[in-house]
């Protein structure tokens, strides 16, 4: 089986409440991240945010985020897009426009969804009015932009109709260009309070599997709202990958650990049932990545110790 790659979701636009470790600025950012590779953490999906926490959807935040991460260590980077409420979509794909900083993927939610919060202690909604809109239009269009920018797209999926959407997208992409690149799929998964994906459960899970491209190049699970290592034996056993980070789960039951914490944890899960972690030149070939040219000191560095520790 192929090594595993664990990717982090250090901040999201979560608050520090209760968890205390959601890194907001670019150097906090980055010292998180160098941690959390220092761990085993081979992809990090982050947000720009202000030092008081408040989401920054500009170009140059991104970039600001990205070029503090790639002083510190290699690592591969999947940030969000600017996605502000009415962008365009050349304002959302503004941040993989710069070309000192451009990500190694373009991140693509393949559908659309409400995704008002529910309490369960009040019984009722937090909000009502919270939807998340990519038509077929857009995602085609995210698609194609990814694939012009040479960053192949991550995808993340909430349900089996975005999963088969999905495979959708990529035998059309298939059809009319004669050949597809590679394409990650991230099965995001739902705690009691992210009503729009499938339960952070076995069975949520193994509905989304039942679905999943075969034209995906490689696949990883998520969970908002919930803990996600609830299901990563699981995950591990099947040849997925781990998305962890305390901007999707507090993770309060485990003593509000820090990112690279949450890292260890999953690496030692990998650890117990045999599988070992991929250094920064596996995790780029897992992931359908071109080899690079040159190389920071740190890509020359076999990671294979971190799965013996």
């Amino acid at each position: 089986m192929e090594p595993l790659v664990i990717v982090l979701n250090p901040n999201e636009n979560t608050p520090r409440r209760p968890n205390p470790h959601v890194p907001f600025t670019a150097q906090e950012i980055a010292a998180d991240v160098a941690a959390c590779v220092d761990a085993g953490a081979g992809v990090i999906h982050f947000h720009a945010r202000a030092a008081n926490g408040d989401p920054q959807h500009s170009a140059r935040a991104y970039a600001e985020v990205t070029r503090a991460i790639r002083e510190r260590c290699d690592v591969l980077l999947a940030p969000s897009l600017a996605n502000g409420p009415g962008f365009t979509l050349e304002r959302r794909l503004a941040p993989a426009l710069v070309a000192d900083a451009k990500p190694d993927f373009v991140v693509i939610d393949a559908g659309c969804a409400a995704t008002d919060l529910y309490d369960l202690q009040e019984h009722a909604f937090r909000t009502d009015d919270r939807v998340l809109v990519n038509d077929t239009a857009t995602v085609r269009q995210l698609l194609a932009a990814a694939r012009r920018l040479g960053s192949p797209p991550w995808f993340a999926s909430f349900t089996i109709g975005w999963t088969r959407t999905i495979g959708a997208h990529l035998d059309s992409e298939e059809a009319s260009r004669g050949r597809r690149g590679p394409a990650i799929v991230q099965l995001v998964l739902g705690g009691p309070e992210f009503l729009p994906a499938h339960p952070a459960t076995r069975a949520g899970l193994e509905a989304h599997l039942a679905f999943l491209p075969e034209s995906a190049s490689a696949w990883v699970v998520s969970a908002h709202r919930a803990d996600v290592l609830a299901v990563a034996p699981e995950v591990i056993r099947r040849g997925g990958h781990v998305a962890i980070g305390v901007g999707d789960h507090p993770h309060v039951e485990r003593g509000l650990p820090t990112n690279a914490e949450l890292v260890a944890e999953v690496a030692g899960v990998a650890r117990r049932l045999g599988r070992d972690l991929a250094g920064p030149a596996e995790a780029r070939h897992i992931l359908g990545l071109p080899t690079r040219d040159t190389a920071h000191p740190r890509l020359r560095e076999d990671r294979s110790d971190v799965a013996r520790h």
